[in-house]
């Protein structure tokens, strides 16, 4: 991810603009790869990528999209959208988790999973991820923030395979 991106992250987080506005741009974007085009082609004239913008964008990221097409930026327009969620997620305290899990977790437990990696990770909101994978055989694993917490018992196959290498 570029400097570039951070930065304007930055700036559209500093804009106060909805979060839900930004993701329903975001889809839109994804949706229709022609219009991402239009925009990022040197072929099509600023006053005609602001017009494209005016009918297509919501008022509120209308003058963002417009410095973006203005000073060539919006190549990393996709770039912009993931460091903005890690930019949000920072300043809003949530932490990003992945639970991988052979057996779902009913709600009590995934409750508690939330209150120990908030206390873990020092957040005030865990946004978590279900993930079935039936090849940890049983148990689970947690990552978030680069982390890795491998309760499973492939994990535990695999440590105790370890330890019997090593004799």
């Amino acid at each position: 991810m570029t400097q570039i991106a951070i930065n304007y992250a930055k700036v559209l987080y500093e804009l106060g603009i909805s979060k839900k506005v930004i993701y329903d741009v975001q889809d839109i974007l994804s949706s229709t790869p022609e219009l991402k085009d239009a925009l990022t082609s040197p072929i099509v004239s600023k006053q005609e990528k602001h017009n494209i913008i005016e009918k297509v964008f919501p008022k509120e990221m209308q003058n963002f999209f417009m410095v973006l097409c203005d000073y060539q930026s919006m190549e990393v327009i996709d770039q912009i959208f993931v460091a903005y969620k890690n930019y949000y997620n920072e300043k809003n305290s949530i932490l990003v988790a992945k639970l991988i899990y052979v057996t779902a977790p009913n709600e009590e437990q995934l409750n508690k999973i939330k209150v120990m990696l908030m206390n873990k990770h020092h957040k005030k909101q865990v946004e978590l991820s279900l993930v079935e994978d039936p090849s940890i055989i049983g148990g689970f694993i947690i990552e978030a923030e680069n982390f890795e917490t491998d309760w499973s018992i492939r994990g535990r196959l695999n440590q105790l395979q370890q330890r019997l290498v090593r004799r």
